[in-house]
């Protein structure tokens, strides 16, 4: 643990900065076939619970997205490999837009956002061509009943999608979705000037179709954008403010990206414990500010450091290296 924590002070990968014990030593240490990851949902359902109670006045806004992280090697090799063991395959073909990467693992993700706090609720890494609707719906459902208030949020990726549309009807969900503009009648009606208007998405494959209404309306730099949404006591500029709280989410991936524990691991597992530690500290670190002056992030890192230390009665000096170890 202390060698991790080592190498999270000095943005260093396992590569790098683990001089003793090894690399593949602290991945075999770590047991990554173990409750971690149960155990971060639920400390971040108690966290949203009891942050829920404390600003219950204020609005909150569920975001979901995909975020990729790349991957360098053999992507048919190592997905033959997964497939083997049981993991399926999850080395997609996106490259992120990494120069060099020849694919990347996704990772889908919930979170749960007010003005005061940002919380990464739920996370799974998603193999090829996987459905997304059977971990997201418990999920959302149970979120609704814990703040039925709450507006459903997400970009085009999903906005295309007629499943995710029906499973935001299932729920009865309040939502702001952003659609791609590619069917030409649509196109027609914006350059008509229209403000709103309703049209059929249908599904080719499974034939399904959605009637969904549609809000056209540009923010302050002039950038267009085409909002699915059921609020209908909103204005386009009210659905549009609202819509734009789900960069929330995406300042998430950026925040958490100042603790994230870089690796080149090829272990599926590994990349999601490095994810998922990396939003537990963020997480934490909110949390803190809260109740405490504030202070950095990485001076909360430091901090958590220094206390293991003690625990421990370990010394890491100034370069954050281990001088005195543990009895």
């Amino acid at each position: 643990m202390l060698m991790i924590l080592s190498c999270i002070r000095g943005l260093e990968s396992f590569e790098e900065g683990a001089k003793a014990p090894s690399a593949q030593t602290l991945r075999d240490r770590l047991h990554l076939d173990g409750d971690w990851l149960d155990y971060f949902h639920k400390t971040m359902w108690n966290i949203a619970k009891t942050m829920i109670c404390r600003f219950r006045r204020y609005k909150w806004w569920i975001s979901i997205d995909e975020t990729h992280i790349p991957f360098f090697g053999n992507r048919k090799k190592l997905n033959k490999e997964l497939v083997t063991k049981g993991l399926g395959t999850l080395v997609h073909g996106y490259r992120a837009k990494t120069p060099g990467a020849t694919g990347s693992f996704c990772f889908l993700m919930i979170s749960l956002c007010c003005w005061h706090i940002r919380i990464p609720i739920a996370i799974k890494i998603i193999s090829i061509k996987e459905q997304r609707k059977p971990w997201l719906k418990p999920l959302l459902k149970r979120l609704i009943t814990l703040i039925p208030q709450a507006t459903i949020l997400a970009d085009r990726g999903f906005g295309s999608a007629t499943w995710f549309y029906q499973m935001l009807e299932e729920l009865n969900a309040k939502y702001v979705v952003r659609i791609p503009l590619r069917k030409d009648e649509n196109k027609r009606k914006v350059k008509n000037g229209a403000t709103k208007f309703q049209y059929w998405m249908k599904n080719k494959e499974t034939k399904e179709k959605v009637l969904l209404t549609v809000r056209v309306v540009k923010d302050k730099q002039n950038r267009l954008y085409l909002l699915s949404t059921n609020l209908e006591d909103m204005t386009n500029k009210e659905v549009l403010t609202t819509y734009l709280h789900r960069w929330d989410i995406e300042n998430i991936f950026k925040d958490s990206d100042r603790v994230l524990l870089p690796t080149s691991s090829r272990n599926p597992l590994m990349r999601l414990w490095c994810v998922v530690t990396s939003f537990f500290l963020f997480t934490l670190w909110q949390v803190n500010k809260l109740f405490t002056p504030v202070t950095s992030l990485r001076t909360f890192l430091k901090q958590i450091i220094n206390l293991l230390c003690q625990l421990l009665k370990c010394v890491i000096n100034a370069l954050g290296m281990l001088v005195d170890r543990p009895p």
